[in-house]
């Protein structure tokens, strides 16, 4: 319920109308659980808030976004693919998994790495670390005493300095109309060679060993 609370309340706002829904208003519509739930309630809201214009442009506006990343990488080899170790907090470290993140992850041809337990397991070798904090600058101390132990340091990710903060404030809040920016966010993180938006220093920055 938290999360179709999140969405509906976050569609609302980008068309314009109540962002603070009912519960009523809430229960009335299904889970998010994919881009088209996604588009489908962005829809219905505006439709039922007489904002019918407003929704399609947002809708239109998010799918050519997100078709543009799709087509850019579309060849890119499954073997080609990184890995990456997607996490919320680091002090305890909090692994985040969900079907918001493997959809993104998907999108921008990455894949999630799975085997999250560090502790006694020499095969832990994510590509890419990336924290999404809304405590953004304090975490950067907390990430650099969990790169002193050998088990992180000795990642790919750190060997090859693919380790990224990104400010939680901006987004990753699960379907909701910041999807097409989550999505350039990464991209961009994981494909620099390929695609910029600008988001380097705003959303996101790079953690240097």
């Amino acid at each position: 319920m938290d999360s179709i609370y999140t969405s509906v309340a976050l569609v609302a706002a980008a068309l314009g109308l109540p962002e603070n829904p009912s519960m009523e208003q809430v229960q009335s519509h299904e889970e998010i659980e994919s881009r088209d739930d996604l588009f489908h309630l962005i829809q219905k809201l505006g439709i039922e808030g007489g904002k019918i214009d407003v929704a399609a442009d947002l809708v239109s506006n998010l799918e050519e976004r997100i078709n543009l990343i799709e087509h850019k990488l579309k060849f890119i080899d499954e073997k080609q693919k990184p890995s990456v170790l997607f996490m919320t907090a680091l002090n305890p470290p909090v692994f985040e998994s969900s079907t918001y993140i493997n959809d993104l992850f998907k999108t921008v041809a990455a894949h999630a790495y799975e085997s999250q337990t560090p502790e006694g397991n020499n095969e832990f070798n994510p590509d890419i670390l990336i924290v999404v904090s809304e405590r953004f600058e304090e975490e950067l101390g907390d990430l650099a005493q969990l790169l002193l132990l050998p088990e992180w340091r000795q990642t790919p990710a750190a060997k090859q300095s693919r380790i990224y903060l990104i400010d939680g404030k901006k987004g990753f809040k699960g379907y909701s109309p910041s999807i097409a920016d989550d999505i350039e966010t990464l991209a961009e993180i994981i494909y620099p060679q390929y695609l910029t938006f600008g988001g380097n220093g705003d959303r996101w920055m790079q953690f240097e060993l």
